[in-house]
């Protein structure tokens, strides 16, 4: 029994949820101490006036409520009445629109006061006016799920088929677990379904499927026992030389591979133990393991400070004939790839500026002092041509922008197309022509440039070391 001064200071309890915004908290916990009050005698005139107080501000919150709550209703009664007079040619669409309007309307009750009458059945009236249109599409969706609850049925009346006809003979699990994969795949193509076939479909699916998953479990069994007893014959394995304890061990695992799966999980912690039951036998081959492992981060170490040869690394490489599939071998490869194309890279480069070096060495008569090509110089050196012969220099340039891939002078499109022509006829006639080679056709260039080379001619050698770049 509540006492005056309990209600009294529920009361003000409330007036503080109130201040706090508690709103909603704060009508219901009032709601309650009204129907207290309600059933009590003889109200003092001092917890009269608090109740009128707090009701009063019950109301006041009620207004407040109504007063921010209302328009929005209005509006989303406008939205609804749109909605009704211009309906979406996309009746899913329709739907969605609908759904969102009445979520929101929803909010509003949850948030604030109720509407009120007028304004819910007018509401009401209008929401159920723009759901005419999509009467017929939610019929076509119904006929989709009754058409998917048919073809559920069909899957339930295979597996059970499946199992009369296998239950006698059945196959071994990985053949079981592929086929109730299967049909798991064919039923979930066959979705949704109607509410009412949803429930017993899948109770059905599930009893259709247990004979079958009692099957696999079964030989999961015979499989955990079989990989058990190997298990232990592992740690039965004493023999003193250790290669042969290793062996009987490899003959072993190959038992294991036949022995079939105990199920993912299981196999795996199975598999874990039967390898740990061995380890004894590969402490050993595990320290030779370990030297070859520090070898080889040492040899990739050294070849990256470059205070080893890669000639001397790939002499020792066999040396670790048991870490071939190891992270360390792999960065010694990796390494030896690296500093091996590096070092092509650099060959290159000083290959192309030897053979761009030629026109310095051609002009100044310094072929001992200048790196270049010492079969072209030795064709070019102690030339003295008095006048350059434009053609053949721009025939040799041409040429070899084609065998570059580099796209001639707009200018020169005539040329380029006679070469081109000349080429492929030698290909296909098979008919002999010097000048088919870098070297011959750079010989043939300086054979044509003379010792105080035009400007057209330095424009000349430009092009032609782009296309040396590519070629070599």
């Amino acid at each position: 029994m509540e006492t005056k001064q309990d209600l009294f200071k529920q009361l003000e309890n409330i007036e503080k949820l109130f201040e706090d915004g508690s709103i909603k908290k704060a009508q219901k916990n009032l709601r309650d101490t009204l129907s207290i009050v309600k059933n009590e005698k003889g109200v003092p005139n001092k917890l009269r006036h608090k109740i009128n107080f707090v009701v009063a501000q019950s109301r006041y919150f009620d207004d407040m409520s109504s007063f921010a709550t209302n328009p929005k209703r209005e509006e989303l009664i406008k939205e609804i009445g749109e909605l009704s007079n211009n309906s979406s040619e996309n009746p899913k669409t329709q739907a969605n629109a609908i759904h969102e309007i009445q979520k929101k309307w929803q909010q509003l009750d949850t948030s604030g006061r109720p509407s009120s009458k007028d304004q819910w059945l007018k509401f009401n009236e209008l929401t159920n006016k723009a759901w005419e249109p999509c009467k017929e599409f939610f019929e076509e969706l119904n006929k989709v799920k009754e058409a998917n609850a048919a073809n559920r049925r069909k899957i339930i009346n295979e597996i059970n088929n499946y199992t009369i006809d296998k239950s006698s003979n059945w196959p071994d699990a990985k053949t079981l677990i592929f086929f109730l994969r299967d049909k798991f795949n064919e039923w979930q193509e066959h979705a949704p379904v109607l509410d009412k076939d949803h429930k017993k479909l899948r109770n059905e699916f599930f009893n259709a499927k247990k004979p079958i998953n009692d099957q696999i479990k079964k030989q999961e069994r015979a499989v955990i026992k079989a990989k058990e007893d190997l298990i232990a014959k592992v740690d039965l394995i004493n023999d003193e030389d250790n290669d042969i304890c290793i062996k009987k061990f490899n003959d072993l695992k190959n038992d294991w591979k036949k022995a079939g799966s105990a199920g993912r999980k299981i196999d795996n912690k199975l598999w874990d133990k039967f390898n740990k039951s061995a380890d004894r036998f590969y402490s050993a081959k595990k320290e030779v393991l370990d030297a070859e492992l520090v070898l080889a981060s040492t040899l990739t170490k050294d070849l990256k400070n470059k205070t080893i040869s890669i000639e001397e690394v790939e002499g020792r490489l066999g040396e670790l004939n048991n870490i071939s599939k190891s992270k360390e071998m792999s960065n010694i490869r990796n390494e030896i790839k690296e500093q091996k194309a590096s070092q092509k890279a650099e060959k290159k480069i000083a290959k192309v500026e030897s053979y761009k070096n030629l026109l310095d060495a051609y002009i100044n008569e310094s072929f001992d002092e200048i790196q270049v090509p010492s079969n072209i110089a030795s064709k070019i050196k102690g030339l003295d041509v008095k006048k350059s012969n434009l053609d053949n220099l721009t025939y040799s340039c041409i040429k070899l922008e084609i065998k570059a891939g580099i796209d001639s002078l707009k200018k020169d499109s005539v040329i380029r197309n006679k070469i081109q022509l000349e080429m492929l006829t030698e290909k296909f006639n098979k008919s002999k022509n010097d000048l088919t080679s870098l070297d011959d056709l750079l010989i043939h260039f300086f054979s044509n440039l003379a010792k105080k080379p035009a400007a057209a001619d330095k424009a000349l050698w430009k092009r032609v070391s782009q296309s040396i770049e590519l070629i070599l």
